[in-house]
């Protein structure tokens, strides 16, 4: 799997544009970062140009030359010098290969140099024909130069999406509400996450004050068609489980006009305190057994919330007529769900994930009982501890009706071997949560890292479609062959 360079070429310049702000000497000639910006400007042009860009350039090279024949008559050995040099551009034409017609060019240029030198001091050749040809080639070398790190049109319209900075926020904040004085004092884009932006920031006002959290949709569509990845959908998610007593962020508001802040609609929460512990492949040192215990109170007091009927029909896996399935009949949809909108979406294939998913259809658990609200993405990357008790679990983007065996086999994938499996289990199946066999664990640990494989195609296919967001180039280098791995060698076991 290979991302065409030309995106990544355009992705990487586009990001750069939004660093160059950072750069003290952004406008000094000779500076870092100008010369960053034309070069990367000058490789995305040709990249994006190819051949096609390279056979435009040797027409134009050719219909000079023909113009400096017609002012060199004078001197019959360098029109026929030149008649050979037009001939050899001629024969660019069959070529396709970039490489092979860069080197073309700089050999046929070096040729007209060579023909140049001889041209200027020609007696044949009177000063009037000699200045007209120079006037030419100035206008013809100047303009191809320019061209190669020219910066492409903008097709941007009042619409088209922002970057949220410091001044846009604040403009946006004192509009909302009507409170000119108000002050961002402080504002932090968070990296990672590749479903949403992130962006912690400070007010001080009289209609809110304090820290909050900004969570964004990347534009008017998501990487993924289920579960809650938009914020429309994730936001009503978690104020009903904060209602319901689970520790939840406190979201404010969600807005979908935000007419000051064009492009992904976004919601604000207030922060909760505490820090992560861990990634997405594990803690990140030894974790303790008070840990241990909250993540167990945590997932055993979710699973057994009563069902949140009042979500509705909010998603194609929060659905009313979902909480009287079983178990496995939840699973069954939602796993073909995925499987489905894996092969209606994805643009960079993977035979690798067919494969996995073919394994899951062949082996998927017939479970018994209701199924539990879960929040799908269960992990020490989605908690926040203070003092070493849990004080929110963050990033409902994943959030659907399901078996609770499916978040512990999640969690199983997450934590690996920094976690005390038996004391965890105890303590949830203490907490009301049910046992769960080790061959069902099994499965949902394989789907964990399926599930995971599948998001990243996805999220790929975005980037590949034009989503000039450059970490989702990360995504098929970095953690897609883990996922596809791991999950072969549990079946590998299995």
């Amino acid at each position: 799997m290979l991302i065409p360079t030309q995106r990544a070429m355009k992705a990487l310049n586009v990001e750069f544009a939004k660093l160059q702000s950072l750069f003290a000497d952004k406008n000094v000639d000779g500076s870092a970062a100008l010369s960053i910006t034309v070069t990367l400007q000058t490789m995305l042009n040709r990249e994006l140009g190819g051949a096609a860009a390279m056979h435009e350039q040797f027409a134009r090279l050719d219909a000079l030359l023909a113009q400096v024949a017609a002012l060199a008559q004078g001197d019959a050995a360098i029109v026929a010098d030149i008649g050979a040099l037009r001939a050899a551009v001629g024969t660019t034409k069959a070529e396709q290969a970039f490489a092979e017609l860069d080197t073309r060019r700089f050999d046929i240029l070096g040729r007209f140099q060579a023909l140049m030198t001889r041209l200027v001091v020609a007696p044949a050749i009177n000063a009037g024909d000699k200045h007209a040809i120079a006037k030419r080639i100035v206008a013809w070398e100047s303009a191809e130069l320019l061209k190669e790190a020219a910066v492409g049109e903008s097709d941007a319209t009042p619409d088209q999406a922002v970057d949220v900075t410091a001044d846009n926020l604040t403009a946006y904040l004192r509009d909302r509400f009507a409170e000119p004085t108000m002050a961002l004092t402080m504002f932090q884009p968070l990296a990672g996450g590749f479903g949403k932006q992130t962006i912690l920031f400070a007010v001080a006002g009289k209609a809110i004050s304090g820290e909050f959290v900004m969570r964004r949709d990347m534009g008017k569509t998501s990487i993924l068609e289920n579960d809650c990845h938009m914020c429309r959908d994730e936001f009503p998610v978690i104020n009903a489980a904060r209602k319901r007593g689970f520790p939840a962020p406190e979201g404010l508001w969600l807005d979908t006009e935000h007419k000051l802040l064009p492009g992904g609609d976004f919601f604000v929460m207030r922060r909760s305190v505490g820090t992560l512990p861990g990634n997405f492949f594990g803690a990140r040192t030894a974790v303790p057994a008070s840990l241990t215990d909250a993540l167990a109170d945590i997932m055993a007091r979710l699973h057994t919330l009563p069902p949140l009927t009042e979500l509705g029909d909010l998603t194609d896996s929060i659905r009313e007529e979902w909480w009287n399935l079983s178990k496995g009949e939840c699973t069954e949809r939602y796993i073909r769900g995925w499987y489905d909108m894996y092969l209606r979406c994805t643009v960079v294939p993977s035979p690798s994930v067919v494969a996995i998913f073919g394994w899951l259809l062949d082996n998927l658990p017939d479970r018994k009982g209701k199924p539990s609200m879960l929040h799908g993405d269960i992990g020490f990357h989605n908690f926040l501890f203070h003092e070493e008790k849990l004080s929110a679990a963050l990033d409902w983007e994943f959030a659907h009706i399901g078996d609770p065996a499916e978040e512990l086999g999640m969690v199983r994938v997450t934590t690996g071997a920094s976690i005390d499996w038996d004391q965890l289990m105890t303590r949830y199946l203490a907490g009301g949560g049910e046992p769960v066999d080790e061959k069902t664990l099994r499965f949902f640990q394989v789907w964990g890292y399926a599930r995971n494989a599948a998001a990243a195609q996805l999220a790929t296919s975005l980037f590949v479609n034009g989503a000039d967001e450059l970490k989702l180039n990360f995504l098929p280098y970095a953690h897609f062959p883990n996922f596809i791995r791991f999950a072969q060698a549990l079946i590998d076991e299995a």
